[in-house]
């Protein structure tokens, strides 16, 4: 499954999120969700610590917002190209 979390992650419920998330799905962090992304906030913390990959962040929006060299590691910027290519992959999808 693929997750588009579009929301900041302060309005969200990280807890709540992270019992749907396994570990075969990925991730995807659009609009304000790529604050979501900055190496050792602590709101995804405990995802990125179980998740060692299929964590991704839309170039685009971490461009518009600045934060592009503040990405964690493991998070992995992408183009629209590749996000449409992660909707062909996954034939599900949630957004939150």
């Amino acid at each position: 499954m693929l997750h588009l979390i579009m929301s900041s992650p302060v309005k969200l419920d990280i807890d709540y999120l992270e019992t749907f998330i396994g570990q075969a799905d990925d991730i995807l962090l659009l609009q304000d969700a790529v604050y979501g992304g900055v190496a050792n906030n602590h709101y995804f913390s405990k995802l990125v610590a179980r998740k060692h990959s299929g964590l991704y962040v839309l170039q685009e929006d971490a461009q518009a917002r600045g934060i592009t060299a503040l990405l964690g590691p493991k998070f992995q910027i992408i183009s629209y190209q590749q996000f449409v290519e992660l909707t062909v992959k996954h034939s599900k999808q949630i957004t939150w």
